[in-house]
């Protein structure tokens, strides 16, 4: 396997997370807005975790910008 192939595969093995992530992020703010949920405190913690997994996305981004441009 070439350098150039072992890089792409690596790539995609992270957006693949990083597609992880976002579903994880989209199904907590979807508990967080259902309407059979009525305590307030979780639907609290739903939308931060919610924002943890945004950052979780973010922060995979990051990693395939690193190995796009240093692999």
């Amino acid at each position: 396997m070439s350098n150039n192939e072992r890089k792409e595969k690596l790539t995609n093995e992270f957006v693949f997370m990083k597609d992880f992530e976002k579903s994880a992020k989209d199904f907590y703010l979807k508990v967080a807005s259902d309407g059979r949920v009525s305590d307030e405190k979780i639907k609290k913690v739903f939308r931060e975790i919610a924002q943890d997994e945004e950052r979780h996305t973010e922060i995979v981004q990051k990693i395939i910008d690193i190995v796009k441009i240093n692999l």
